[in-house]
C-alpha cells in the first residue's frame, strides 16, 4: 500500500471517530450555561476538543470534503465568532482582534469550501489595514482597534498569529485572490523570512519559541516550523532565509527516512501522537517540504 493511500486509510479512520462524538447539533464538547468561559469562549474552549479545534484537526489530516456533516458545526461557529459590526471573528475583549482566530476560520472556510466570500473579504480588508509585523519596538495603544491587547500585538507582533494568518490566506484559492489577500500574505512571508522561521532576528542562535522546534500534529494554536516551511511550500517562497530551517528537518530524519512527532496535542478529541496516527502525517509533509526545496532523501 502507497504512503498516499495509507494516509488516507488513516483520515477515514480518524473522521470515523469523530462523527461518532457529534452532538446532536452535530458539534463537540459544547459548554454549559453555568460553565464559567460560556458564551463568549463557546466552541472554543475546552482546548483543543472544542468544534473550532476538531475542525482544524479534521481540515490537518485531509478528511474528505464531500462528506457534508461539517458544514452544519462550521455555520455554528461562524455565526458565534462572526462580529457582524466590525467584520472580523472575536473571541472577546481581551485578544481584539485577534489573527489566529481569523487565520483559522479562513482556513476552514477555503479548506471545507463552506462559500461566505463576502466575510473572507471583510476580514482580509481589516487585517489589511490593522494587522501588525512589529520585531519588538511598538507600544500598544489604548485606542481602537488593539484596545491594549499585549498578547496579540505587543511590542512583539504574536508570531503564532501571523503564522495562522498565513495559513488561512494561503488556502485561498489563487484564482480567487484579491490584491488585498496578496499584499497580506506579501507581508506575512516577510515576517516570517526576518526570523528564518523559527528564529530570533535579534539572536541568530535563539529560537523565536521554545516549542516552534518540537515536530507537532496537528497544528493547532502553537504550530512548528514544519508547519511554517508547509506553508512557504504552498506559496512558492524560496530564498536562503529558510536554509536553517530545512536543514533542522533534514536532520530531524530518523535512520528509517521517517520523522518522529516530538510533541504531542494533549487534549484532542482522539489522541494523534507517538503510538497512534501521527508519525504518518508528519513524515508525509516533511517529504514534501524536502521535495520540493530538493533535498535528497
Amino acid at each position: 500500500m502507497s504512503k498516499i493511500s495509507m494516509l488516507e486509510k488513516i483520515s477515514k479512520i480518524i473522521t470515523s471517530k469523530i462523527l461518532e462524538l457529534q452532538d446532536e447539533n452535530e458539534c463537540w464538547n459544547v459548554l454549559g450555561e453555568g460553565d464559567r468561559y460560556f458564551p463568549a469562549l463557546n466552541y472554543y474552549v475546552p482546548n483543543y476538543k472544542s468544534t473550532l479545534w476538531t475542525l482544524i484537526l479534521l481540515a490537518d489530516i485531509n478528511t474528505d470534503i464531500k462528506n457534508k456533516s461539517f458544514l452544519k458545526p462550521l455555520k455554528i461557529i461562524s455565526d458565534h465568532f462572526f462580529d457582524k459590526q466590525i467584520g472580523i471573528f472575536t473571541i472577546g475583549k481581551s485578544h481584539f482582534p485577534i489573527p489566529c482566530l481569523n487565520g483559522n476560520m479562513l482556513y476552514l472556510y477555503s479548506y471545507f469550501e463552506y462559500g461566505k466570500e463576502d466575510v473572507i473579504d471583510k476580514v482580509v480588508d481589516f487585517f489589511s489595514q490593522y494587522q501588525r509585523f512589529d520585531d519588538g519596538d511598538f507600544v500598544t495603544p489604548s485606542s481602537f482597534p488593539y484596545c491594549f491587547n499585549r498578547s496579540c500585538y505587543g511590542k512583539h507582533t504574536c508570531y503564532w498569529g501571523v503564522v495562522k494568518l498565513l495559513k488561512g490566506l494561503s488556502f485561498i484559492r489563487t484564482d480567487k485572490r484579491s490584491d488585498e489577500v496578496q499584499g497580506l500574505i506579501s507581508k506575512c512571508i516577510d515576517f516570517i523570512l526576518l526570523h528564518e522561521v523559527c528564529f530570533s532576528s535579534h539572536n541568530k542562535s535563539e529560537y523565536i519559541h521554545t516549542n516552534i522546534k518540537h515536530l507537532t500534529f496537528p497544528n493547532m494554536y502553537q504550530g512548528d516550523f514544519l508547519e511554517i516551511l508547509w506553508l512557504l511550500k504552498r506559496e512558492q517562497v524560496k530564498s536562503v532565509h529558510i536554509q536553517r530551517a530545512l536543514n533542522l528537518l533534514k536532520n530531524k530524519m530518523g535512520s528509517d527516512l521517517t520523522w518522529k512527532i516530538e510533541r504531542q496535542v494533549k487534549d484532542l478529541i482522539i489522541p494523534i501522537g507517538k503510538k497512534s496516527y501521527g508519525n504518518e502525517f508528519v513524515t508525509n509533509r516533511a517529504r514534501e517540504v524536502l521535495e520540493y526545496y530538493q533535498f535528497d532523501l
